[in-house]
Parts: C-alpha cells; sequence; structure tokens
C-alpha cells in the first residue's frame, strides 16, 4: 500500500472546527446566563452555609428520604415507604428500626385500622427537619437586607413569574 492511501481500517483525521471566538477573548454572555450564574452561585452559597448542619446529622441517605417522605406526607405504611425508595420491604424496616432507636420515628397504630402500622416522625424528628429546612431560608433572608423594601418586592415578583413558567412547563426556548 501506497504512503498515501488510506486503508478503510484507518482512522480519518480530525476537523477540529476554528474557534468562535479568539483564545483568551471575553465571551459576550446574555442577561439570562448571568441571571442562571448568579443564582447557582447562591445556591451553592446557602448549600456550603447549611452543609455544616446535614454533615452533622447521624442518618444516613435512605434514613434521610424516609424523614423526607414522613416530613411532605404524614404518616406512611412500611409498604409505601418501599415503594417510593424501590427498595425491598425487610430493608426499609430496617431503616425505619434505626431511626426508631434514633428517636426520630415512631410506629403507631392506624385510628382507622388497627391491623394497620403507620411510621410517624417524632417530636425530636419534626424539629430536626424544620430545622434543616428553614436554616437555608434563614441565610437566604439575611442576605437579602441589602436590598431595599421595593427590590424584596419586585425579586419576589419575578422569581414568582419563573416558578410559575416551571410549572407550567411551558418555557419559551
Amino acid at each position: 500500500m501506497m504512503a498515501t492511501e488510506h486503508s478503510a481500517h484507518e482512522a480519518s483525521p480530525a476537523i477540529i472546527p476554528p474557534p468562535s471566538s479568539p483564545p483568551g477573548a471575553p465571551v459576550e454572555s446574555s442577561p439570562v446566563d448571568e441571571a442562571v450564574q448568579a443564582l447557582q452561585e447562591i445556591v451553592l452559597r446557602i448549600s456550603n452555609e447549611t452543609s455544616g448542619t446535614w454533615m452533622g446529622l447521624d442518618v444516613t441517605m435512605p434514613q434521610m428520604k424516609v424523614l423526607l417522605l414522613l416530613r411532605e406526607n404524614g404518616p406512611l405504611r412500611v409498604g409505601i415507604l418501599a415503594r417510593h425508595l424501590n427498595v425491598s420491604t425487610p430493608t426499609i424496616t430496617g431503616i425505619v428500626d434505626r431511626l426508631v432507636r434514633q428517636e426520630l420515628v415512631s410506629r403507631q397504630d392506624d385510628p382507622t385500622d388497627r391491623r394497620v402500622v403507620l411510621n410517624v416522625l417524632t417530636g425530636r424528628g419534626v424539629e430536626m427537619m424544620e430545622r434543616l429546612h428553614n436554616r437555608g431560608g434563614t441565610e437566604l433572608a439575611r442576605a437579602m437586607t441589602v436590598l431595599t423594601r421595593g427590590e424584596q418586592a419586585e425579586l419576589t415578583r419575578l422569581l414568582r413569574r419563573i416558578g410559575q413558567q416551571l410549572e407550567l412547563g411551558d418555557v419559551a426556548h
């Protein structure tokens, strides 16, 4: 085979498109890009501020998922918890057993069907989940004091408008 011929098994040379702007040139960003970046930075800062609270907990991720489910839905049967977490009933029973030992969850008879046992957050469990939930909000509220009342109202209006668009799933491209 001659040196200039390519066999069918040889890779063809990669074609690299030219850069759209020279290296090191400032990249122009749109107001949307800047707003998204600013929101992402705020979320990251808040999560960094609250991570100490989360890291100080003596619960595993599956246990935290159970606690979140109970916080959001109220008392639940073991079978429902297992389905939500996509685990077996014996697995979820072990997870709940550990939460019961930590006094974060208790088991109670269902008042409408005594054959059913419900898993419920204890007072200690509710307090812990509220503390975690409120921690980020407290930090964010403190940071928002740099805005005037008018700016706070305008920010609230704009964020609610974005939230409504996200709920509708009707975000224009």
